[in-house]
């Protein structure tokens, strides 16, 4: 298993979870292969050797006290444990913040997953350390990675001032992602940036297509700059259980149809949070932007209670000149744990 830290140039404009990660990366390696290529990778997937699988995008940071140490945050595991309810109001506030924990860091989701904590144990240690900040109980956390709106104006491209339509300005708002880092940062005592892993049989596949991406840009609004980055790869592993009651999925996942079967059995407990993805098509491929099916899946953090291996599936999104298939990538990057329950 490899970790590519990327440490962005300038502002994201797009989030990148699995399916985007994976879509991208492909992307490149069209242009700098050609279809043929690209659709016999496609056609590896279909085995069980497959080249290589990606997460979603996590955070890390970087300590700039001379020993570098980097700390990869993971998504905080779903689990059926209950939280105890507050004793007080000033628990209560706490718990309100806690809940709103999106990742933690490398040691403690290792944790997790060999059944040492869950969620009522983390919420004492957060309450511990709300009430006595110090380097002794320190709580490494992160909230959700949202974007932050940016106002920009509409350019009248005959005169070269702001786009009048009916006597009035035309302003709009656009998401960028600020929180991914950016080497523009003036913070020197912690470098930030994300990451994700990669695991597969040809994992070196993805490090031709990155070049490319560190240069044009990854996502939406390269062509304006953003989603430039630079990149490292990294040996990367867990501390897993020898025995495992369950997975956890670094990815978002949609089960292929052996597995909707699977997880449908009454015996089977399943914490998780789902998502709806509605992907486009790019204009490299099409004269107009087209919509691709929307599909259903289960969102990074979930788990699943078996002990079988989880695949997922590539689903057919849509289809470019009305006869090759575009694929979306809801495979499992799942990791072996063995997670308490109430």
């Amino acid at each position: 298993m490899k970790a590519v830290r990327i440490y962005p140039k300038t502002n994201f404009h797009t989030y990148l979870n699995s399916d985007t990660l994976w879509g991208n990366l492909v992307y490149a390696y069209r242009m700098l292969n050609d279809v043929k290529k690209t659709s016999e990778l496609l056609k590896e997937y279909s085995s069980t050797k497959i080249p290589f699988k990606v997460s979603s995008i996590f955070p890390f940071e970087i300590k700039k006290n001379g020993s570098k140490e980097i700390t990869y945050y993971l998504p905080k595991p779903i689990s059926g444990v209950n939280i105890r309810e507050a004793k007080n109001p000033e628990e209560m506030t706490y718990l309100k913040d806690f809940k709103k924990i999106r990742y933690v860091d490398k040691k403690t989701f290792e944790e997790y997953l060999n059944g040492d904590i869950d969620d009522n144990i983390l919420f004492e240690r957060f309450l511990s350390w709300k009430r006595d900040f110090t380097e002794s109980n320190k709580f490494n956390y992160r909230e959700s990675l949202s974007p932050t709106f940016i106002l920009h104006n509409s350019i009248d491209r005959f005169s070269g001032s702001t786009l009048q339509v009916d006597g009035k300005g035309q302003l709009y708002w656009e998401e960028e992602f600020v929180g991914f880092g950016n080497q523009l940062s003036k913070n020197k005592e912690v470098e930030t940036g994300i990451y994700f892993l990669v695991e597969g049989e040809n994992t070196s596949l993805i490090e031709a297509p990155l070049r490319l991406l560190s240069d044009i840009g990854i996502g939406g609004n390269k062509s304006i700059g953003k989603g430039s980055f630079e990149f490292e790869i990294a040996d990367f592993s867990f501390i897993q259980p020898i025995n495992h009651n369950s997975y956890i999925s670094l990815s978002l996942f949609q089960p292929n149809k052996e597995e909707i079967g699977l997880l449908d059995k009454d015996n089977v407990n399943l914490f998780y949070d789902i998502t709806t993805r509605f992907g486009k098509v790019g204009k490299d491929f099409n004269l107009q932007f087209q919509d691709k099916n929307p599909v259903i899946c289960f969102t990074e953090g979930s788990s699943f209670f078996i002990t079988q291996t989880l695949s997922g599936s590539l689903v057919s999104t849509a289809k470019y000149s009305d006869e090759q298939d575009i694929y979306s990538n809801y495979l499992c990057f799942g990791v072996k744990a063995n997670l308490r329950t109430q």
